[in-house]
């Protein structure tokens, strides 16, 4: 198996845009993965190595504010272009891939606050894609208007640069509890390297900026109006049930019910137990054979 290669590119909006890519020998389809808030690239590489045993090549870029992209952006920052620069991002970095696997299929698969980035990247027309999954994703909870205006409030104020706590109330449910982030997984040495990172948690904070972005790229694109413009094409999600982000998997059921609605192929898998992380959980071998058997059965059937 062939190590990751690292790259970049500059987008339409001169952001220096970092990725990592997983190649294999005759890949049958690649992934394209939009990773979530306060964390990197880097941390799917034992995910795409088992992709890549399954026969598919993995893409992955440090979303802006993140990572090594950061440092064109500055830390926890959208920069310019704002939600249109997120999706113009993935949209070049499909077409990277596109080309990388001589016009294989493309998945798309977003985690937490990329799976709000992939779920808005579908409803803007799914450019390139043939299907999207989406990991620990936030769903369709209720009240997200209200969420967007406080926080596009707080933007018009002055305040897009200040730093916003975002992750903080997760870990109520699981009080008392060992660290800040015991919500992310039942597996201490994911949640301690987690921490230990300093590309994750507070060594990456998000402003009201970044986030009022992309709240509002959330909040557009699960309405059925946005759905029903997503072509028709397969969609999986995978989530925890103990997952605080998902609303314990309520959000995301109710995302499911209006992807259903709006006449798409949707398979769910809803892991007991899960926390928000399902890729770094306990069950991950799980998660990961349940993802490779929906690409094999959706995206790149055999025989």
């Amino acid at each position: 198996m062939q190590e990751a290669t690292t790259n970049h590119f500059v987008d339409d909006y001169g952001v220096d845009i970092f990725y990592r890519h997983w190649p294999v020998e005759s890949p049958r389809a690649s992934i394209v993965v939009s990773h979530g808030a306060s964390e990197h690239s880097g941390r799917y590489d034992r995910f795409a190595r088992a992709m890549n045993a399954a026969g598919y090549e993995v893409f992955a870029a440090d979303q802006r504010g993140h990572g090594q992209t950061r440092k064109s952006t500055g830390v926890g920052r959208c920069g310019p272009g704002g939600a249109d620069g997120l999706i113009h991002d993935l949209e070049r970095l499909v077409a990277i891939a596109t080309e990388s696997t001589e016009s294989k299929p493309v998945v798309l698969l977003g985690h937490s606050l990329g799976s709000m980035i992939a779920q808005g990247y579908a409803a803007r027309g799914a450019k390139g894609l043939a299907g999207y999954i989406l990991s620990g994703p936030v769903g369709a909870p209720e009240g997200g208007q209200e969420m967007f205006d406080g926080l596009r409030a707080a933007v018009d104020s002055g305040m897009g640069d200040e730093i916003l706590d975002a992750l903080g109330s997760y870990n109520e449910a699981f009080e008392p509890a060992r660290t800040p982030y015991d919500w992310l997984s039942r597996d201490e040495a994911e949640v301690d390297a987690y921490i230990a990172d300093d590309f994750c948690g507070s060594s990456n904070p998000l402003t009201y900026g970044l986030l009022c972005e992309v709240v509002g790229l959330a909040v557009e694109s699960v309405t059925p109006e946005a759905i029903g413009k997503i072509p028709a094409m397969p969609v999986l999600l995978v989530a925890g049930e103990m997952d605080p982000v998902g609303g314990m998997g309520a959000n995301v059921r109710e995302l499911q019910s209006r992807l259903v609605a709006g006449g798409l192929d949707v398979t769910a898998r809803y892991y007991p137990g899960a926390r928000h992380e399902v890729l770094n959980e306990t069950n991950r071998d799980e998660v990961q054979a349940d993802i490779v058997a929906w690409l094999d059965g959706h995206i790149a059937p055999t025989g």
